[in-house]
């Protein structure tokens, strides 16, 4: 019996931290030069309008992502000038880049222990012969992902404004993130680059998660 509830308990965690560890590699990838050099580049990404070139954007735009998830520190986004000497940004946006760092570092911290959930119960699995139970809280854990992920996808779709307002009300205090369209952020970011974000983010953490609830079963006939 005392087994039986561990192995419940596992199967709980196991089917919680597949959904954080697919949507987490899902945000590492749109935090990539790859991710953030294609989007700046598609024909209906829109220009801006204050005068930033494509260069500039990738520019200033890789360096606030390395800032996001490197060491670097606001003194470094501090030394980024336009042409005339002044700061790109000023303090109210680089208050939201630090809060928004501070979000990330956090969510990231909750990615390793997701990781380390399915590395000790493969280990488990490995040592108690429990490799269909381990592969069907796996298989629950990526039918878990799809689900949240349909949600998301069409709020995205019907409502992006709505979504992105939620969003920021959770994880944002007040209206730190209110911008005006001549600030930099929006400038380098603006709603077009979060709706291709949440987008891309839905649709590939929704496959992710299809393809694991549906492949692992299916492997599991074969094998029988």
């Amino acid at each position: 019996m005392k087994t039986i509830n561990l192995e419940k308990g596992i199967s709980l965690l196991i089917l919680l931290s597949v959904p954080i560890v697919i949507c987490v590699i899902t945000i590492l990838f749109l935090l990539s030069p790859l991710f953030m050099n294609l989007e700046y580049r598609l024909p209906h990404f829109p220009e801006d309008r204050y005068g930033f070139s494509l260069e500039e954007r990738l520019n200033f735009g890789n360096q606030t992502r390395r800032y996001l998830v490197t060491g670097l520190t606001l003194d470094d986004l501090r030394e980024l000038q336009f042409n005339n000497g002044d700061p790109i940004y000023i303090e109210r946006e680089l208050t939201h880049l630090e809060d928004v760092k501070i979000v990330l570092q956090a969510l990231f911290k909750v990615f390793w222990g997701a990781v380390v959930v399915l590395v000790l119960g493969g280990m488990y699995a490995n040592s108690r012969d429990w490799w269909d139970g381990f592969q069907r809280a796996l298989s629950w854990g990526g039918w878990l992902t799809a689900g949240l992920l349909v949600i998301i996808t069409f709020l995205s779709v019907v409502s992006f404004q709505q979504l992105f307002v939620t969003f920021h009300h959770i994880f944002f205090e007040g209206d730190s993130w209110l911008f005006s369209y001549s600030d930099t952020l929006i400038r380098l970011f603006p709603v077009r680059f979060w709706q291709d974000i949440f987008l891309v983010f839905g649709l590939t953490t929704l496959a992710g998660g299809i393809l694991l609830g549906w492949l692992l079963p299916r492997k599991k006939r074969k094998t029988a």
